[in-house]
């Protein structure tokens, strides 16, 4: 990157005099009071926090019309990984990311999306669901163990409402795309229930070839349903919290393309059924006086899959089961927060005949503490010990300062420790294409992030955030081959690649022109290097070197509109199609009064052709090309 741009950038977004760059999300993601409970498990206004967070309100996703989680991530310049059937998120250029749904746990021991085993599929969670979602960027080992190197994503799912009320919605797009959705509710003070079901079809999607002509891609159609019920008892000023979510996706296997110019697919008849479920309990104490601060539960999540291609065969059965808990304490200017929980988790497999069965237990206790030093300068601390039964105990600790210099503005510091353990499958895999490697190491990273939030008056709001983070122990992937002139094959592997640097910066600013106008961009600026034993070199795979977003919106009576380009740049040509490339989305809302609106979304209307992922075989990940969706929502 530039240099002198770079500089200008920094300069422009710190003085707070730039116009034209713009939020991470919507207004109210610069709202100060909105409250976080992600980035230290305690009830924080944004201004408060020491770290680089994003909250996408429940403002934004009711304007934005979303039909999936990542939908709302990407709209919002939170960066997702689209693959195939699934999509999962990539924070500060690394999808070492821990999503959870209310505080939950969502990642696997295992492999659930192709090719990507950090990876979770956050489409399994209905956006019917949604409230709000928070993004922590920054490791999360010390406040929720493993897999949080690159930061947390927690999905808040919505609360039963007092009365009844039924919301239904429907929309139809290009390639016969339709989604039919209903949210019934009601209840009255002390008991409450909430049911959401919906159901999503589409076809085979279009793509665009580096040459500019148009296939459809093999094997890509969706067919998916959802449904979710929860059901809320007031005690008191406690709360008593039963929830249950399934989700059921027979999606065709069209993960990749053999031959884009000609649209062949790798997986032309392969099938992908998958149905994850998700059953919990949790007691809140004081929650109705308190917030959430101090509660008890257990949850289970399950995945049962039964796909495959061609000759191979493949299923798995996963479980995982949760006890925990945690404790707030109010001591002086100290406002401590610990717990423990204790999880084991199950996972059998069968991959063309051969078995795989193997378990893992983990224990910890974590304690953390926001101190109030006075004059506007406050530090959050805490440290986390975990057990695994494989790789025994580790800790965790971070460290943030922050400084509030005013009602709207605060500057903060803040180091934390991650760890990533091998999952299971790349421990113990036995299969004709993978081989387990029961010699790995834990990966352990810590990073540092110096950052700045600032409401310079009621148009005008800036945030910057620089990185550095150092990981040793790497997992990197080892491809398998066959052997010339038989019919044998030596599996891959995954080996400690020894170190990883990532760098970077995250600049946004939104500007209200009028009580109708607004303007946002950003940018986002990602380093990754490597080094295997002979010195660090750039990561050619890295996706998003240098990421440019710019939206126009418009909110008045009726009518809301949103106008997004985003413009991806610093790709290597060896990976990609192309080095650069630019989209463009556009959502139009119209509310016909307050219990009916209509909607119309496009998307790519630069027709451009792109891939989010890299190949070996240019241009494999083939984003669709441009398509539309409308659609209505009607309560009563």
């Amino acid at each position: 990157m530039n240099k002198a741009m770079l500089t200008t950038l920094v300069g422009l977004a710190l003085s707070g005099s730039a116009v034209s760059l713009a939020a991470d999300v919507q207004d109210t993601v610069y709202d100060f009071g909105e409250a976080i409970t992600t980035a230290s498990r305690m009830a924080e206004k944004k201004i408060d926090v020491p770290a680089d967070t994003t909250v996408i309100t429940a403002e934004t996703i009711e304007k934005g019309n979303y039909s999936k989680v990542s939908d709302a991530l990407k709209a919002n310049n939170v960066p997702v990984v689209q693959k195939g059937f699934a999509a999962y998120p990539e924070l500060n250029g690394d999808t070492r990311v821990l999503v959870m749904v209310n505080g939950r746990r969502m990642n696997w021991d295992h492999l659930v999306v192709s090719g990507a085993s950090n990876a979770v599929n956050i489409d399994q969670i209905p956006m019917e669901n949604v409230e709000r979602i928070e993004v922590v960027k920054g490791p999360n080992s010390a406040l929720y163990g493993e897999r949080a190197v690159a930061g947390v994503i927690n999905i808040i799912t919505k609360e039963p409402e007092e009365g009844n009320k039924t919301t239904v919605r429907a929309e139809y797009g290009t390639w016969k795309a339709r989604k039919a959705s209903l949210i019934t509710q009601g209840g009255d003070t002390n008991d409450r229930y909430m049911i959401t079901y919906s159901k999503e079809r589409q076809n085979n999607y279009n793509y665009k070839d580096a040459n500019g002509n148009t296939h459809e891609f093999p094997n890509s159609y969706i067919n998916r349903d959802m449904v979710t019920a929860r059901y809320d008892h007031n005690y008191s000023d406690d709360r008593l919290s039963v929830d249950f979510s399934r989700s059921e996706k027979k999606d065709g296997y069209g993960i990749s393309l053999k031959n884009p110019l000609a649209g062949i697919s790798n997986y032309p008849t392969g099938k992908h059924h998958v149905i994850d479920a998700s059953y919990g309990v949790t007691y809140t104490f004081g929650a109705l006086t308190e917030g959430e601060g101090t509660f008890v539960r257990a949850y289970r999540n399950t995945e049962k899959t039964d796909s495959g291609y061609g000759n191979s065969p493949y299923s798995h059965d996963l479980a995982y089961d949760v006890v925990d808990g945690q404790k707030t304490w109010k001591l002086g200017n100290h406002t401590v927060v610990a717990g423990s929980s204790y999880s084991k988790e199950h996972i059998q497999e069968a991959n063309a005949g051969v078995s795989f069965d193997k378990k893992a237990i983990v224990k910890s206790l974590f304690v953390e503490d926001k101190w109030d030093l006075g004059s506007g300068w406050a530090l959050n601390y805490g440290t986390r010990f975990e057990d695994h039964d494989t790789f025994g105990g580790d800790w965790a600790s971070h460290v943030g300062l922050n400084k509030k210099i005013s009602d709207g503005t605060h500057v903060y510091l803040s180091w934390g420790q991650a760890v990533n353990n091998p999952t299971l499958k790349m421990l113990y895999a036995n299969t004709k294409y993978w081989k387990g490697n029961p010699d790995l190491k834990q990966e352990k990273s810590h990073t540092t992030t110096l950052g700045i939030d600032s409401q310079v008056n009621d148009k005008l709001s800036v945030s910057a955030s620089v990185y550095d983070s150092r990981l040793k122990n790497a997992q990197s992937w080892v491809n398998g081959y066959e052997v010339k002139g038989t019919d044998d094959y030596v599996p891959g592997y995954y080996i400690n690649a020894n170190r990883e640097k990532r760098r970077g910066l995250n600049l946004s600013a939104r500007y209200k022109i009028d009580d109708s106008w607004g303007v946002r961009a950003g940018y986002r600026y990602s380093k990754i290097e490597q080094d295997t034993g002979n010195g660090f070199s750039n990561w050619e795979d890295n996706r998003e070197p240098n990421t440019y977003s710019f939206e126009v919106s418009y909110d008045k009576n009726r009518w809301s509109v949103s106008s997004l380009v985003q413009y991806v740049t610093g790709r290597s040509e060896k990976r990609y199609t192309d080095t650069s490339y630019v989209t463009w989305d556009m959502n139009v809302n119209y509310r016909l009064n307050e219990a009916t609106k209509f909607y119309v979304k496009g998307f790519n209307l630069t027709n451009e052709s792109y891939e989010i992922v890299p190949s070996a075989t240019l241009g494999a990940y083939a984003m669709p090309e441009r398509h539309f969706v409308i659609g209505m929502e009607h309560s009563f």
